[in-house]
C-alpha cells in the first residue's frame, strides 16, 4: 500500500511539472522521501515537541529538514530548537566544569590586546592554574562563567553570522526568507548540540581517568583539558554537515536551466559561511568567558 501510494505521488508530481513548471518545483520540494507520506509531516508540526525533535535528528534528518522548510512549521521550530540547543551547551559547560574541578585546575585566560602587546614575553593566551581546593574552585564562579559563555557564546556567534547566510543563499538564487534561514541555522545548532551530548559521556569518562591517576603524565592532562575546550567544535562538525545538507536540497527551488549551474556555487558559498562561523565562534566565547573573568576578578589579564 505503501509504495503504490509512493508511485501514485510521484507520477501526479511529474504529470504537474509538465503542465505547470512552476508548480512542479514546488511539489519536488515537497515530495515524500523515503517512503513517507506527506501527511506525516503535518504531524510532525502539530506534535513537534523538544524530544520529538531530538529523535528527528538522530533518526530522520531528511524528513527534518522537509519540516523545517515549512512555513507553518517554522515558528514553532525556531524556539524549540534554541532550547535543544541552550540545555545542551549548559550541561556541557557543567561537566566542563566538573573535570576542571576533579583535575584541580581553573583556566585564565588572556586578554587578545594584553597576549600582542606581550607576545615576546612566554604568555600564554590560556593557562590552566591550580586551585587550593574543589571548594575553592567552585567559590571562583568559573562554573558559571563557563555556563554563560558557551551558551550564550555558540548562539550568539550563529546571530552574528545569520545576515551573511541569507546573503549567500539569495547571491545563488535560491528563494529564500529571512525566518527560514534563522529556522535553518538553528536546526543545525540543535544538531551540533546533540552530537555533543552523544559525545560528552565518551570525554567525561575519559577526562576524569586522567584526573584520578597520578602516574599519567602532565602533557596528557593538559590535552585532555584543552580536548573538553574544543569539543563544541568537534561536535559541530554534524550542525555543519546538517546545513550543508539541507542548503543544497534548496536547490530544487531554482528552475531546471539554473539548477545544474548553480548548485555547485551555492554548496561552496554554505562552506564558506560554515568556515566563518567556525572563525567567530571560538573568539566569541573566549571574549565572553575572559570578560566575565576580569569583571569578576578572576583572571589576571
Amino acid at each position: 500500500m505503501t509504495s503504490n501510494h509512493t508511485v501514485s505521488a510521484l507520477r501526479s508530481i511529474r504529470r504537474q511539472a509538465v503542465n505547470h513548471p512552476a508548480d512542479g518545483i514546488e511539489a519536488v520540494a515537497t515530495a515524500p522521501a523515503e517512503g513517507v507520506p506527506l501527511g506525516d509531516d503535518r504531524n510532525d508540526v502539530d506534535g513537534s515537541s523538544v524530544l520529538r525533535l531530538i529523535e528527528l535528528i538522530l533518526k530522520s534528518p531528511q524528513r527534518l529538514d522537509r519540516l523545517v522548510r515549512r512555513d507553518d512549521a517554522q515558528d514553532a521550530l525556531i524556539p524549540r530548537f534554541v532550547i535543544i540547543a541552550l540545555t545542551s551547551f549548559a550541561l556541557f559547560a557543567s561537566a566542563l566544569a566538573i573535570v576542571f574541578s576533579a583535575s584541580g585546575v581553573v583556566p585564565q585566560l588572556t586578554a587578545v590586546d594584553r597576549f600582542l602587546a606581550e607576545n615576546g614575553s612566554g604568555l600564554a593566551l590560556v593557562r590552566f592554574e591550580q586551585t587550593d581546593s574543589m571548594a575553592a574552585f567552585w567559590r571562583s564562579g568559573t562554573p558559571i562563567h563557563l555556563i554563560i559563555a558557551y551558551s550564550c557564546g555558540l548562539i550568539a556567534a550563529t546571530g552574528v553570522c545569520l545576515p551573511s547566510l541569507y546573503f549567500y543563499g539569495l547571491l545563488s538564487g535560491v528563494r529564500l526568507s529571512m525566518r527560514e534561514v534563522v529556522a535553518h541555522a538553528m536546526k543545525a545548532k540543535a544538531t551540533s548540540a546533540v552530537a555533543l551530548m552523544g559525545i560528552l559521556p565518551i570525554y567525561i569518562a575519559l577526562a576524569l581517568g586522567v584526573a584520578v591517576f597520578d602516574w599519567i603524565p602532565s602533557t596528557i592532562e593538559v590535552g585532555a583539558l584543552w580536548l573538553g575546550l574544543v569539543l563544541p567544535f568537534i561536535a559541530g562538525i554534524w550542525g555543519t554537515s546538517s546545513l550543508y545538507r539541507a542548503f543544497s536540497g534548496l536547490s530544487d527551488t531554482l528552475s531546471a536551466d539554473r539548477r545544474e549551474r548553480r548548485v555547485c556555487f551555492l554548496r561552496r558559498l554554505v562552506f564558506s559561511w560554515a568556515a566563518c562561523y567556525t572563525a567567530v565562534s571560538p573568539l566569541m566565547i573566549f571574549t565572553l568567558l575572559q570578560w566575565l573573568q576580569s569583571s569578576s576578578g578572576v583572571a589576571g589579564g
